[in-house]
């Protein structure tokens, strides 16, 4: 009997070492611009929430005080997604000095596996995204219905470097009607260690009318185990309608 119980003990640890070494690490859509292809497992919710600041000219200076996307592994290859987020903005000029904060609209949405990455092509997911007009703050509130659409690609270069970027279009939603904004994302993301990772990255914002806003960033991300990871970026815009600067701390947690 005792031996029965022996090999039954050994049987149930050595199972539980096997799941464990099947558990992929947690893959975030933070903290940099480029939304992954990966989908949250079946049946998890995954909650990336983080810190930001970004400056202008001195004059303008926008905090997002949190900002917190919440995502479900509703089926294998789709995920169902919940963003919110607290703002605060502070312009001065010409002496004066104006202050506002409040909850941003909310954001509703799906992302879903197209194809899984081969020795040719890429990893390929699309996303999709709501912004429900009346749900936030007056002050950032928007009076019509926002819209995004993305094509998110990545493909691993080798054990340690991978390449990532998005394609699509928005609509803001803040006027009736109002033109579409294309979207450009490119990363390359190195993995220092087991780990510690650390990315590059360069993107825009591609108006029909006006200027293109152009930026680059950079940062690390800290995983403390496979369900936990830490992040950190900063950046500066390229041209004069883009952010001078702006820094980013976060963190993502997957929750079975």
């Amino acid at each position: 009997m005792m031996k029965k119980m022996s090999l039954l003990t050994l049987a149930v640890l050595l199972w539980g070492c096997l799941i464990a070494q099947e558990k992929e690490d947690i893959v975030t859509d933070r903290s940099n611009q480029t939304v992954s292809a990966a989908i949250v497992p079946l049946k998890k919710f995954q909650i990336e929430s983080g810190f930001s600041f970004e400056r202008y000219n001195s004059e303008i200076k926008n905090t997002t005080y949190n900002s917190t996307l919440v995502r479900y592994g509703l089926f294998e290859k789709m995920e169902l997604r919940l963003g919110l987020a607290y703002l605060g903005t502070n312009v001065s000029f010409d002496g004066g000095n104006f202050d506002e904060s409040g909850f941003a609209p909310i954001v509703v949405g799906a992302k879903f596996q197209l194809l899984e990455e081969n020795e040719v092509l890429p990893k390929l997911a699309f996303m999709t995204t709501v912004t429900l007009p009346n749900t936030g703050a007056s002050w950032y509130e928007n009076k019509y219905l926002g819209v995004d659409f993305r094509v998110n690609g990545e493909y691993s270069l080798n054990e340690a470097m991978s390449l990532g970027g998005n394609f699509g279009l928005a609509w803001s939603g803040v006027e009736n009607g109002n033109t579409a904004v294309g979207i450009y994302t490119a990363v390359i993301q190195m993995s220092l260690s087991e780990k510690l990772g650390a990315f590059a990255e360069l993107y825009g914002f591609l108006p029909k009318e006006g200027r293109n806003d152009h930026r680059w960033d950079a940062g690390m991300t800290y995983l403390v185990n496979e369900d936990l990871l830490l992040d950190f970026s900063t950046g500066i815009g390229l041209n004069k309608v883009s952010p001078d600067f702006f820094i980013s701390l976060g963190l993502s947690i997957r929750i079975p």
